[in-house]
């Protein structure tokens, strides 16, 4: 018995020359017994037919179930929220009450909020909670509870270089019992993962520290399911490593990547060498479809497993067979419960259909096994949204990969671009606008008066803040119809900085900026910044990937701007403080 799965097939076959097909009557026959043949080696396989426009993939059924099954089945990770660097730099806007409406339209049940908690504290010794991060914790318990969607507290204070510290348990200890004092007294809809992938660390060790953390907890808390996972970034092969914790309601957790070539594909904060160079792999594996080693890759483990071991790796009987794993560790241990943290693929050098084809996988083999999920992610690279910005729920949300997730996606409805005035930043980022910064010292909650203000300080060379916009504006139209960016700010010191427009970079667009210089003199006062669009002039571009500058060249387009920057371009602004506040486009 085999479960198929039919893929409609893509407006765009990259791999196919279609133009150079015969007249199908002349070739009905061969093509038929083709077909056939495929279909019955895919069957014996466990592939999928990469040469067909219906691609058909056969997935075996499982040997076994976990039986111990959780009151949620299906979800989604809430990162870049509250796993900011520091309480003061949390961007508390970007998720808000509608998204969790959002996703529970869709059929999520389940929420993993991963939390920075350990950037959240005073410190040491006592590493005390912050209030403001505790508000908005708060916040995010209320709107999960209000649309009974489970919300997992995710301690993810990790480097995905850095190995675990063996002294971890100093900070793990207090932050637990913060947190669990909290909300001990909250519904059954809040759930407590100890920590977000752990890695070089002696096993035994972590073991030891992962009991002592679940006791710290059930001292204060003896009601809330309590999530743990093994070394290796919770691999599958490190569950075998734990031992039955001795505690009522303990969920093991697992995240699954597998191949982690075709997963991570265009990464670039793996250990060297990365993948950012690494594209169009397919899924499940194809010979003729694979593509050249990247120069940077040969020699390296990466050629090595293209060339080996990757027609293994990435088929459906590979994948099947590292789930039927964590089963038999279940079913070893007296039918423990299991929860896949994290799955994906990320998106900017994978090719949609395959994306596609895994998600179609990796789901079906997870709910045949009885395995609650949630997927990394909802924004960014390993999103649910057609691009790593996301955008409007209702138009920017990518239908085939959600469908192949096995949620049901809202009816379409196209966005219209804004075009009239429209609020940055007042008190808090304005929905749909995403605030980053780097280079710099940030505080998004400085007091003033009733309301906040950005508190710049100490910022290095080429150190910015970053208003990353998701939905459309219509800035052509604002440009030619004299709208301005117009903001107050204040100093403490003489401040000279750029505001900039930088074009989205991606595939088939560089990131060609437009800016405007801004001095701001140390009196004390709020002063308003007026800077007509029309007035900003080019000033080149900055290739992150290849580390490349390009002088200007008439290249900016308005129709394709991203962000919003402020940036200490020209020197330094250590020791110098800029307030900013009430940023508009208006006209």
């Amino acid at each position: 018995m085999s479960f198929t799965v039919p893929v409609t097939e893509p407006a765009c076959d990259t791999r196919i020359d279609r133009s150079f097909r015969q007249p199908l009557l002349l070739y009905m026959n061969k093509i038929f017994m083709c077909l056939i043949t495929v279909a019955l080696l895919a069957a014996a396989c466990g592939t999928a037919d990469h040469s067909s426009g219906d691609y058909v993939l056969v997935i075996p059924p499982p040997a076994d179930v976990v039986r111990a099954s959780l009151p949620f089945s299906r979800g989604v990770n809430f990162s870049g929220w509250l796993d900011a660097s520091s309480p003061r730099a949390i961007p508390f806007t970007k998720y808000s009450e509608q998204d969790f409406k959002d996703v529970k339209s869709i059929g999520v049940d389940v929420i993993r909020l991963p939390l920075y908690l350990h950037n959240m504290t005073g410190g040491a010794p006592n590493y005390n909670l912050d209030p403001l991060f505790l508000k908005f914790m708060d916040q995010a318990v209320d709107w999960a509870e209000q649309y009974e969607i489970y919300l997992i507290l995710d301690n993810h204070s990790f480097d995905p270089v850095a190995p675990t510290q063996p002294d971890i348990d100093k900070i793990l200890i207090p932050v637990w019992t913060q947190l669990a004092g909290r909300y001990k007294d909250r519904s059954d809809y809040i759930l407590y993962e100890i920590l977000n992938e752990p890695h070089d660390i002696d096993a035994q060790l972590w073991a030891d520290i992962q009991g002592r953390v679940i006791a710290a907890i059930r001292a204060v808390d003896t009601r809330h399911s309590i999530i743990v996972g093994g070394i290796w970034y919770n691999s599958i092969d490190a569950l075998s490593n734990l031992p039955t914790y001795s505690y009522d309601n303990i969920i093991y957790t697992f995240h699954f990547y597998d191949p982690y070539l075709f997963t991570h594909q265009g990464e670039t904060w793996g250990s060297p060498p990365n993948l950012n160079t690494l594209k169009g792999l397919p899924f499940p594996s194809d010979a003729h479809a694979m593509p050249q080693v990247p120069a940077n890759l040969r020699g390296t483990w990466v050629e090595n497993s293209m060339r080996q071991s990757y027609k293994q790796d990435a088929t459906i009987q590979a994948l099947a067979k590292q789930l039927d794993k964590t089963v038999k560790f279940s079913r070893e241990r007296g039918d423990l419960p299991l929860f896949c943290g994290e799955f994906g693929v990320f998106m900017p050098n994978s090719l949609h259909e395959d994306r596609v084809r895994w998600y179609q996988v990796a789901t079906k083999l997870l709910d045949d096994r009885g395995i609650a999920r949630t997927s990394w992610d909802y924004f960014g690279g390993f999103g649910i949204f057609k691009t790593d910005r996301g955008g409007p729920f209702n138009s920017s949300l990518d239908i085939e990969i959600v469908t192949a997730m096995g949620f049901s996606p809202p009816p379409y409805m196209p966005e219209e671009k804004l075009r009239e005035a429209f609020t940055v930043f007042d008190n808090y980022p304005a929905p749909l606008m995403d605030f980053t910064h780097y280079g710099c010292e940030v505080d998004l909650y400085h007091q003033n008066g009733e309301k906040y203000a950005i508190n710049w300080k100490n910022a290095n060379q080429y150190g910015a803040f970053h208003f990353n916009f998701r939905r459309g504006v219509d800035w052509e139209y604002l440009q030619s119809d004299g709208y301005a960016i117009t903001f107050t700010a204040k100093a403490d010191k003489p401040a000279h900085f750029q505001v900039r427009f930088i074009d989205r970079e991606d595939a088939d667009t560089l990131p060609w900026r437009i800016f405007a210089p801004v001095d701001i003199e140390a009196d004390g006062q709020w002063h308003t910044i007026r800077i007509p669009l029309s007035s900003m002039r080019e000033h080149g571009a900055w290739i992150n990937a290849t580390e490349q500058w390009l002088s200007p060249q008439g290249e900016f387009s308005w129709d394709k701007v991203a962000t919003l920057a402020f940036v200490a371009e020209d020197h330094d602004l250590h020791g110098i403080t800029v307030l900013f506040d009430t940023i508009k486009l208006e006209p």
